[in-house]
């Protein structure tokens, strides 16, 4: 026992490392990034090395040792790992809703892990927490509001939990503290093919799935307005209480955009929130060309967009914005007293607008690249994107045994191939369960090839097989080269 009961720490081990060995594995680590970017933009590069996950469990021997490591070894089993990563930056990666490597992007990345600031107050994080406000509020001038309030999440799907719980909120004031009763009987619509995050953030926020009602789409995949509005005067005559609509500008599958305008007509007159989870269709708001398919996304409540879907922002980063100020606010805050002081600058602090505490740094890899690409730099890609869906529709519409399984809208398109032994036969039911195995069948081989990735699932019944085409690389050379490999994997089903 020490002097006035201080009891001296515990001797601790020396450091591993220097901090000359430090700098020399950050110099190799940037090296190792530089070439990996420029790999990349190789289309010889396959996009992975496909394994099984018994093959990859033995190659990488996962264990983890009892004794630290160095961190020139360290390096070494990172590079190793890299080795068996999907290159989601490749040009030939269509298989998620996000693509490209943005360097200005990648480079607050690193910076935001190396400040390693929390994004609840301005004391902490005075840079970013200024930062976000004014990414807010230049998104949300890009929507059409003048002083709208928001903040940036782990992605859409907690974007649209926030979106529906301050809607919850505002239609039900007692659900914060007291939670929901018995009689508000609340119900949330949506399209067939709203992403899954919907039905998911009613049944999190308390009202259960079925709380969470599909309306039907056109032949575009977007939300029938007029079905919709009849929807609704069916529920309120059941004694339910309809309280908010998400409209989808861009859909997971086909890229459809839900009619905002005349969904917001039917949601203003049945005082009904308007969300727009725009998470995919946001960036559209950059092109006057293409503005037009959010028509009306000023008069929603709440949006949400996801710059790293389309924008080349490394995930995650997700926005939701809300037009009227302090719902934020209203929804989440608890007013912690040993995080949120009153102090001079505590206008500046964004925790209590979040769900979370501690809050990564987002905000810093958009203002990067919104400072390398400005808005004209975003168009430009935007509408490369649209040309790529053009492109795409001109070559499926023309190459024998392809066929469009939807118009596109956006920035995806959705098609099937026929196999030979399936073209010209009666499309009875029996014919359809053979091309469903014949689609599965073609994908997981292109997959395990490993030269291109892209995705699928059921549309209006069937396996269908869906390119995202948002990489700013992409040419008609890249789509023709495809659909050949497309072809000749398929040639024998």
């Amino acid at each position: 026992m020490g002097i006035l009961g201080f009891v001296p720490p515990l001797k601790m081990a020396p450091s591993q490392t220097t901090a000359s060995e430090t700098d020399a594995i950050l110099r190799r680590a940037a090296k190792f990034a530089a070439e990996w970017l420029d790999s990349d933009n190789d289309r010889q590069q396959k996009v992975v090395d496909w394994c099984p996950p018994e093959v990859l469990r033995q190659k990488l021997d996962l264990e983890l040792p009892r004794s630290g490591m160095s961190l020139d070894n360290i390096f070494s089993r990172a590079q190793e790992f890299m080795g068996s990563c999907v290159r989601t930056g490749h040009p030939y990666f269509f298989n998620q809703l996000y693509t490209g490597s943005d360097p200005a992007a990648l480079l607050g990345e690193w910076m935001a892990t190396l400040a390693n600031a929390s994004m609840y107050t301005y004391e902490v994080a005075p840079v970013f927490t200024l930062m976000e406000e004014e990414l807010i509020k230049r998104m949300g001038a890009l929507v059409g509001w003048n002083n709208c309030e928001g903040v940036f999440n782990p992605g859409g799907s907690i974007s649209n939990l926030m979106a529906l719980l301050a809607s919850r909120n505002s239609a039900f004031p007692h659900a914060k503290e007291y939670g929901l009763r018995e009689s508000d009987r609340p119900l949330v619509f949506h399209s067939a093919e709203a992403h899954y995050s919907v039905p998911r953030a009613a049944s999190v926020a308390g009202m259960g799935l079925c709380a969470a009602r599909e309306v039907p789409v056109d032949k575009y995949g977007a939300m029938r307005a007029g079905v919709f509005k009849k929807m609704v005067a069916a529920a309120k005559d059941d004694g339910f209480n309809p309280f908010m609509v998400v409209a989808t500008s861009g859909t997971t599958m086909p890229g459809a955009f839900d009619p905002i305008e005349p969904l917001a007509d039917i949601a203003s007159g049945s005082g009904m929130w308007l969300h727009v989870d725009a998470a995919l269709g946001g960036n559209a708001l950059f092109s006057l060309k293409h503005r037009h398919l959010l028509e009306g996304i000023e008069r929603a409540d709440s949006v949400s967009w996801n710059p790293h879907k389309t924008m080349g922002v490394p995930l995650s980063c997700s926005a939701l914005l809300l037009r009227e100020r302090g719902r934020l606010k209203a929804t989440n805050a608890l007013n912690a007293d040993y995080l949120f002081h009153d102090t001079a600058e505590a206008s500046c602090d964004r925790g209590d607008m979040s769900l979370q505490c501690g809050r990564r740094v987002d905000v810093l890899k958009l203002w990067l690249s919104w400072l390398s690409h400005g808005d004209d730099g975003y168009r430009l890609r935007v509408e490369h994107a649209f040309e790529m869906v053009e492109i795409a529709h001109e070559l499926v519409t023309k190459r024998e045994g392809f066929e469009l399984a939807r118009e596109p809208q956006g920035c995806t398109i959705l098609f099937h191939y026929l196999p030979p032994s399936l073209r010209g036969q009666e499309r009875n039911k029996t014919w359809l369960e053979r091309m469903e195995r014949a689609t599965i069948t073609l994908r997981e081989r292109i997959k395990h090839q490993g030269r291109i990735m892209f995705n699928y699932a059921s549309v209006s019944g069937i396996a269908t097989l869906r390119l995202v085409l948002t990489h700013p690389q992409l040419c008609r050379e890249d789509l023709e080269f495809v659909f050949e490999e497309i072809t000749a994997a398929g040639s024998d089903l």
